[in-house]
């Protein structure tokens, strides 16, 4: 698409992404409800490639209610 891109930040920290987002700093692939009034949602930007989300669980924690209630709203959430 001639745009010329760099990484300019990586954090596991979300907020810290969502920041430099608003800021106008960088763009991102943030999931349609995360975007916030200060974002812009660009649509003239390459298709994503496929990729997945994967929730690892111990098997020391199969009998966790609290485990058991994060996984399934990670699946509500994520529609998976």
């Amino acid at each position: 698409n001639g745009r010329k891109v760099r990484v300019v930040l990586e954090s596991p920290s979300n907020q810290a992404i969502k920041a430099c987002v608003e800021a106008g700093l960088a763009i991102s692939l943030i999931d349609r409800s995360g975007v916030t009034d200060a974002m812009q949602i660009l649509d003239d930007l390459p298709e994503i490639a496929e990729h997945e989300i994967v929730f690892l669980r111990s098997p020391s924690s199969q009998n966790d209610e609290a485990v058991s209630l994060l996984a399934q709203a990670l699946q509500k959430y994520f529609r998976v």
